[in-house]
């Protein structure tokens, strides 16, 4: 099994995560406090780490852009 923890800093971390909580994997946790979001999960292969890795990080800009947008 291998483990991966992202920890992310922004004003708007518990607005991006509500938006990621859809997609939380069964084997995903996902802790959020003022200004900071950290996500954990499991997976078999570093395959999978690598492409979880990189969707998070794409939602997360998406997220980060959609706010960006509705604030001006």
């Amino acid at each position: 099994m291998i483990r991966a923890r992202l920890s992310f800093c922004s004003p708007d971390s518990e607005k991006i995560a509500r938006s990621l909580e859809p997609d939380n994997l069964p084997g995903m946790s996902m802790a959020v406090s003022p200004g900071q979001m950290t996500i954990e999960f499991s997976v078999q292969k570093i395959g999978t780490l690598l492409s979880t890795a990189d969707d998070l990080l794409m939602n997360i800009k998406i997220a980060e852009e959609t706010l960006g947008s509705a604030e001006k």
